[in-house]
């Protein structure tokens, strides 16, 4: 293993500060990816030995080249006893006094930038809830603001301006088809976006799954991005679209922006 100087992620060093805050975390760490086959280990936080900064090996290699090849979260309970990994960096966690370690991947948007660890010094098994807990730490911490929806957004006083001028223009068109395109446009107009009121209002699984979907994602990568299965995003996806009294997931979208729900 080479040792080798860390560089600098903003990413993930926010992903760094949102682990380290976490309660049984006694260190967290990051691995950057000078490669897309290579990562490196640093941003220490909480470390003794500084046993593991700057420690490059493969992906695919221990607990984060297993999480970044995956691009899925994991959790050892004791890390030198685990048969599931390899164990390359034994030696450098020992000195450091670490058991029980999770790592998750990190993104800027849909690109994998890394992978973020907690450790504890001492055995234990950090479960399912757990992991769920970090995940949406880190996320909350790195989140990008997703692009603004493609098109022109258009609010109500100037929808029933153009509502106006198709109005008035219609009895002057001569074409008969036109005029029918028109009056498919005006009714399109006509139908306001809903009040989100206190009854109807998202649930925070509603927006964090329509969140994910305005990035582009489909139903199998939200589910992943979420630990979620794919019913459950579905579920999700359908209650919220029901909510916005939208058809599609662009135009459940659309209005959650329009409603100030999304960025």
């Amino acid at each position: 293993m080479a040792m080798v100087a860390t560089g600098s992620d903003p990413h993930l060093e926010r992903a760094v500060r949102a682990v380290a805050e976490l309660d049984v975390v006694d260190m967290a760490f990051a691995a950057s990816m000078p490669s897309s086959q290579t990562f490196r280990l640093g941003y220490m936080r909480g470390h003794r030995a500084g046993s593991m900064d700057g420690l490059e090996t493969s992906v695919g290699a221990g607990l984060g080249g297993k999480v970044l090849a995956l691009d899925r979260p994991l959790a050892v309970a004791d890390y030198a006893r685990d048969p599931g990994i390899t164990h390359q960096f034994d030696q450098a966690v020992a000195a450091e006094g670490l058991h029980a370690v999770f790592a998750l991947p990190v993104r800027a948007g849909n690109e994998l930038r890394g992978a973020v660890y907690g450790a504890v010094r001492r055995p234990l098994d950090l479960g399912e809830r757990f992991l769920r807990s970090a995940v949406r730490a880190v996320r909350a911490a790195t989140r990008v603001t997703a692009p603004p929806p493609a098109g022109v957004v258009l609010g109500s006083d100037e929808v029933a301006e153009l509502l106006d001028i198709l109005a008035a223009t219609r009895p002057a068109v001569p074409d008969a088809d036109v005029r029918d395109r028109l009056d498919r446009l005006t009714s399109r107009l006509d139908r306001p976006f809903p009040e989100i009121t206190a009854h109807a209002a998202l649930s925070s699984r509603e927006l964090e799954v329509l969140g994910v979907v305005a990035l582009g994602c489909g139903n199998a990568e939200v589910a992943r991005r979420l630990l979620l299965s794919v019913e459950t995003v579905k579920s999700y996806l359908k209650s919220a679209m029901a909510k916005l009294d939208s058809h599609t997931r662009s135009e459940a979208v659309h209005r959650a922006r329009a409603a100030g729900l999304l960025p």
